[in-house]
């Protein structure tokens, strides 16, 4: 059946800035128990493609706004040869591409198709058929969009739409922050770096210190940077962390296109600034930032331009322009890093045993060249840190202090692209 969907407010704006060094696509992978067997893989996603009509689209050009229509093509999966989140032609075809690489399944996705959330569901969905083609006995426990099921209505309803309230919000812009600098990886592509640890044990940890994982993880990467940085005398810019939260958690929702928002979370640097000091105001903003009526703030002031009648009716190049201008001015000079926690993933019982851990890759961008993604299953919860740049020293100190401080057993790998 030939559908149509309007991209989303968050859409628009990572159609409007995507590029080679700010791709826009990110990773979430699954490592099982056994190498991949591709034929059954291509099998799986035969089978659950028609599941996710919001996935099964390609982006069609409009004159005032783009839109999504569906992909009748067979999305055909690929073996794992080029770095993580290399860009996708969102004017070729899908929106997101699946990998395979030994015990690897991995979905990237265009982030105007969908975020973490929508991500994680198709790959538990398709996770979950592959194990049934290749004999493993299973069962859903209500706990995966099962592929024989009709797609529900609410999956694909535009959720931004939905609880917008015309207001008058005014958007404050921030100060610039504290930007990351370092050598470009050559050849040009993104390393890759995963710390594996207990979820429990962090969980434990950031609780004796009164925080979430989320909150603690924050704290240690805002201290890291200031470490390594800029703890011997340079105080003149905040260092900021930008968090995406998810919407559906404060505004019902089953959607599984974007709905989320971003807030930021920081400190001033200055001479006598300890981690504790920074866990303490790193907590109390994101309690405060996550409060139902400032995340609808956030959302209503992403929305505002687009609302606004006149917009309508300029051309889509134009408003490329102005979301372009917006995103770096709102967004990327007011952030010196991401940290985006996808949460836990429940799965069946016995479907887990078959999963050894998760990943979650966030793409860097010009003025973030190093953005962290965190995601956990089966106690297992992964840190990935994905860079453009040689050095590691924020990376290797955050790691670090999460073993010496923390008292964690940490597991770190990587892909050693670009370092000799």
């Amino acid at each position: 059946m030939n559908r149509w969907f309007r991209v989303d407010n968050a859409g628009k704006i990572f159609r409007s800035v995507s590029k080679q060094s700010n791709t826009s696509v990110f990773r979430v992978s699954m490592l099982l128990n056994e190498n991949v067997r591709k034929d059954e893989l291509q099998k799986a996603v035969d089978i659950v493609l028609n599941r996710f009509p919001s996935f099964r689209v390609e982006l069609r050009k409009g004159v005032f706004w783009d839109f999504l229509a569906t992909n009748e093509d067979r999305l055909v999966i690929q073996p794992e040869e080029k770095y993580p989140c290399y860009p996708l032609n969102p004017n070729e075809g899908y929106l997101f591409r699946v990998l395979y690489f030994n015990c690897r399944i991995s979905v990237e996705i265009f982030h105007s198709l969908t975020d973490g959330t929508g991500a994680v569901e198709f790959l538990k969905t398709l996770v979950y058929q592959y194990l049934l083609l290749t004999g493993k006995n299973i069962e859903d426990e209500g706990l995966i969009l099962h592929p024989d099921e009709l797609p529900g209505k609410y999956e694909t309803e535009d959720s931004f739409e939905k609880y917008y309230r015309a207001e008058h919000v005014k958007r404050i812009a921030e100060t610039k922050a504290f930007h990351i600098e370092g050598t470009p990886l050559e050849p040009f592509g993104n390393n890759v770096i995963h710390g594996v640890m207990s979820s429990a044990a962090l969980n434990s940890a950031a609780k004796q210190n009164g925080a979430t994982i989320t909150e603690y993880l924050s704290a240690v990467l805002i201290y890291s940077i200031y470490c390594e940085t800029m703890k011997y005398g340079i105080y003149n810019k905040p260092i900021r962390v930008t968090v995406p939260v998810n919407l559906r958690k404060i505004f019902p929702s089953k959607t599984l296109r974007n709905f989320f928002t971003v807030v930021n979370v920081g400190i001033e640097p200055s001479e006598n600034i300890d981690f504790q000091t920074i866990l303490t105001e790193v907590s109390q903003q994101l309690k405060h930032k996550i409060k139902k009526e400032n995340l609808y703030s956030v959302m209503a002031s992403n929305i505002k331009l687009e609302k606004m009648l006149v917009a309508r009716f300029v051309p889509v190049f134009i408003k490329n322009i102005a979301m372009r201008y917006g995103f770096k001015n709102f967004g990327e000079n007011s952030k010196t890093i991401t940290l985006s926690n996808i949460g836990n993933i429940k799965l069946p019982a016995a479907m887990s045993k078959h999963i050894s851990h998760m990943e979650a890759i966030i793409y860097p961008t010009d003025k973030s060249p190093i953005n962290c993604g965190v995601c956990s299953v089966n106690d297992n919860l992964t840190v990935t840190f994905s860079r453009t740049i040689l050095e590691a020293d924020i990376i290797r100190s955050f790691f670090s202090f999460l073993t010496h401080n923390s008292g964690l057993e940490i597991k770190v790998y990587t892909n050693n692209l670009g370092v000799t």
